[in-house]
């Protein structure tokens, strides 16, 4: 991984990522609209031999193409028509994995571990750790889009003001259910 970095920081021009130039603070995935309720349906349904029902798959997919634009499915690498077929020795198929390897090099977080994918996304100024700095439950889940995002590869990163107005609208709304349920018990 290091070496990699090294590499990257070369073919950058010896540049640091825009997001780790600027003086804002990462963006909370938790603050974003459904990150959450998303977090909150993964401590009750684990999935059951690391497949998710088919509608958490749905409400996954939803969540990342309202947030980043894209789902994971659009971050992979799609083998042409008959590659299989190809010679293993052939130039042709040679070339195609040599483009499978560049395409994978893009993505940091695609064979990192939890920490190290937060770590990465953390420097791309996307904070998706909770609040006593674990890493989310949904962050294997979400780290190829945010980072395709983030990278300018492909897809949008989330609003910045969206994420703080929203944060901000649903303490206004749980301090309002927490002074009523004190009048009403009272």
């Amino acid at each position: 991984m290091k070496k990699r970095h090294e590499e990257w920081y070369k073919l950058t021009g010896e540049t640091k990522p825009v997001a780790a130039n600027t003086l804002a603070p990462p963006m909370r995935i938790l603050a974003l609209p459904g990150f959450q309720e998303m977090e909150d349906k993964l401590w009750l349904y684990t999935p059951t031999h690391g497949v998710f029902t088919p509608e958490m798959d749905i409400l996954i997919n939803d969540l990342s193409m309202k947030t980043f634009g894209i789902v994971a499915d659009d971050t992979l690498f799609f083998l042409p028509e008959g590659y299989s077929q190809l010679p293993v020795w052939s130039d042709e198929r040679m070339e195609i994995e040599d483009r499978y390897d560049d395409h994978e090099d893009q993505f940091d977080t695609a064979d990192a571990t939890d920490d190290e994918a937060v770590d990465s996304l953390l420097v791309l100024g996307l904070d998706f750790r909770d609040g006593k700095g674990q890493p989310l439950r949904c962050t294997k889940l979400f780290c190829r889009q945010a980072e395709a995002a983030a990278k300018g590869i492909m897809g949008k990163m989330p609003d910045r003001a969206a994420a703080g107005l929203e944060s901000w609208a649903n303490k206004l709304e749980r301090d309002a259910r927490e002074h009523m349920n004190k009048k009403r018990t009272g």
